[in-house]
C-alpha cells in the first residue's frame, strides 16, 4: 500500500513539478514564438511588396510597348495604299518650268495671239512662276497679250548701267547677277561689284521706265536664263495707263481724298505722265528712296505700302547697381569675377573698332486713300526733317509731280494741311527709341536666365538634401 500510496504521490510530485516547470518555461517559449511570428510574417509582407512591384512594373512596360504597337499599327493603316490613298498623288503636280507649246506662243507675234492662246498662257505662267499671279488679273492678260520670250546664255550682258532704259524683265527660269560700279576713293577707279542676285519670278528694269531714268546696275546672266521682256510702250499703257476720257478714274478718286479737298483737281492734266501717272509697284519694289528727294506724290488706290528708315544698329546698355563678385586667384590676390562683372553688364572688355552696321525699321503701314509725300512739300525742308523710304507690298498708285501741287495748291489749302499732316519724328528720336527697345530685350533675356539658373541651383540643393 505505501508502495501504491508513495507511487501516485511520487507521480503527483512530479507532475506538479512538470506542471509548475511548464507554467515557468511557458511565457518565454510564448515570447519567442511571437518574435518568430512576426519576423516571418515581415518577410513574407516584403516579398509580397516586392511581387506587387514587380507586377506593376511588368504592367507598365507591357502597357507601353502596347501603345508603341497601337501607334505603329495606326501609321502602318495609314500608310497602306490598298486600304486609304493620299489626295496628294492624285493632284497635278506643279511644272518647274513651262512647256513647249507655251514657249512657242511666247516666243511668236502678239498680233497673231488669240484669246485661247492669251488665257493658255495666263495658265501656263501662274502655274510655273508664282511672282506673275501678284499682278491684278487684268494685267495679266495684258501681260499675256504683248510680252516675248527672250533667251539669253550663261555670261551674256542683259543691260548695262548708264543706257537708256528699253524694257521691262520678268525671269522665267534661271539666275542672274545685279552688279554696280563703285569708285576707290583711294585710286579714283570704278570696279563692279555684285550687290544682288536675282532668281526666278524676279524682275528688273521698271523703275528706270517709271521714273524715265537710265539703267543703275548691270544685269548679267550666271546660268542660261529665259525671261520675258514688255517693251517701254507696252509698260506705259498696262502698269502706267491714264484714260483719256472727260472724268477718268482716278480723278473720280482724288475727289475722294481728304487732303485733295480744295485742290483744284479738275486742272490735272489727264494724259500728260510727266505731271500726273497711274502706277502699278509690285511686291517689293523700291517706290521711293528719299521722301525729301523724291519729285512725287504717292497716292495709295489699292494695296498696301511700308515706310521704313534705315538706322544705325546699337547693341545693349545695361546699367545694375549691384557689385561684381570678388574672388581670389591662386596666389591670393583679390579681384573682380569677369564672368559675375559680365553677367550684370559693369565689365568693359577692350574691342576692335567695328563700323557700325544698318538696320531697318518700319515706322507705319499705309493704305488705301493714304498720301505720302506731303511733309517735305507742307513744311519744306525743315532742319533734321525725316527722310524715310515707301516700299510696296504690291500697291496701285497715282502720282503727281510735288512742283504742279505747289503751283496749284491755295493758300487756303496749305493752312489747313500745315494743321493736320503731321510730321515724322527725328532721326535721334527713333535712335533713342531703338536703343531702349533693344536694352529693354537685352533686360527680359538677361532676367530670364538668372530666374532659370536660380531655379535650377535649387532644384539640385534640394535633391542633394
Amino acid at each position: 500500500m505505501s508502495s501504491r500510496d508513495t507511487t501516485p504521490s511520487l507521480y503527483h510530485r512530479t507532475g506538479t513539478q512538470g506542471s509548475f516547470h511548464q507554467h515557468l518555461a511557458l511565457p518565454t517559449r510564448t515570447k519567442r514564438g511571437q518574435s518568430f511570428n512576426r519576423d516571418y510574417l515581415h518577410k513574407k509582407l516584403w516579398k509580397f511588396f516586392r511581387l506587387v512591384r514587380y507586377a506593376v512594373r511588368v504592367c507598365l512596360i507591357v502597357r507601353k510597348y502596347a501603345i508603341e504597337s497601337s501607334h505603329n499599327n495606326r501609321e502602318q493603316l495609314y500608310n497602306n495604299s490598298e486600304i486609304l490613298f493620299d489626295l496628294s498623288n492624285f493632284r497635278r503636280p506643279v511644272e518647274e518650268t513651262i512647256g513647249r507649246n507655251i514657249r512657242k506662243l511666247l516666243k511668236s507675234d502678239p498680233a497673231t495671239r488669240t484669246d485661247d492662246d492669251i488665257r493658255m498662257i495666263v495658265v501656263g505662267l501662274g502655274q510655273t512662276v508664282s511672282s506673275f499671279t501678284e499682278f491684278p488679273l487684268q494685267r495679266q492678260y495684258a501681260l499675256a497679250r504683248v510680252a516675248i520670250l527672250e533667251e539669253f546664255e550663261r555670261g551674256r550682258v542683259i543691260l548695262r548701267e548708264g543706257h537708256r532704259a528699253e524694257k521691262f524683265y520678268l525671269i522665267v527660269d534661271g539666275i542672274t547677277n545685279v552688279y554696280k560700279l563703285r569708285e576707290n576713293p583711294t585710286t579714283h577707279v570704278f570696279n563692279s561689284r555684285l550687290v544682288a542676285v536675282l532668281k526666278k519670278g524676279s524682275s528688273f528694269g521698271e523703275v528706270a521706265l517709271i521714273n524715265a531714268h537710265r539703267r543703275t546696275a548691270t544685269v548679267c546672266c550666271q546660268t542660261d536664263v529665259s525671261m520675258l521682256a514688255i517693251e517701254r510702250e507696252d509698260f506705259v499703257k498696262i502698269f502706267m495707263a491714264n484714260d483719256r476720257e472727260t472724268e477718268p478714274d482716278f480723278i473720280s478718286f482724288l475727289r475722294q481724298i481728304p487732303e485733295f479737298r480744295g485742290f483744284p483737281i479738275d486742272k490735272i492734266p489727264h494724259d500728260s505722265p510727266h505731271i500726273c501717272q497711274v502706277v502699278y509697284y509690285r511686291m517689293g519694289t523700291l517706290m521711293s528712296k528719299d521722301s525729301n528727294e523724291d519729285e512725287w506724290i504717292y497716292v495709295i488706290r489699292t494695296g498696301s505700302c511700308r515706310v521704313i528708315k534705315a538706322l544705325t544698329q546699337v547693341t545693349p546698355k545695361l546699367i545694375t547697381r549691384k557689385k561684381p563678385k570678388v574672388i581670389y586667384d591662386n596666389f591670393g590676390t583679390k579681384r573682380a569675377s569677369q564672368y559675375s562683372m559680365e553677367a550684370l553688364g559693369t565689365f568693359n572688355k577692350p574691342k576692335s573698332p567695328i563700323k557700325p552696321a544698318k538696320c531697318y525699321t518700319e515706322i507705319e503701314q499705309i493704305r488705301e486713300k493714304s498720301v505720302f509725300g506731303l511733309v517735305s512739300v507742307v513744311f519744306g525742308q525743315l532742319k533734321n526733317a525725316l527722310s524715310v523710304t515707301l516700299v510696296s507690298d504690291g500697291a496701285e498708285c497715282i502720282r503727281i509731280r510735288k512742283s504742279f501741287f505747289i503751283k496749284m495748291t491755295p493758300e487756303i489749302l496749305f493752312d489747313r494741311l500745315r494743321r493736320e499732316v503731321r510730321p515724322y519724328v527725328t532721326d535721334d528720336e527713333l535712335q533713342k527709341k531703338l536703343q531702349r527697345e533693344v536694352d529693354w530685350t537685352a533686360y527680359k533675356h538677361l532676367l530670364v536666365k538668372r530666374i532659370y539658373e536660380r531655379n535650377a541651383r535649387n532644384r539640385l540643393i534640394t535633391f542633394n538634401y
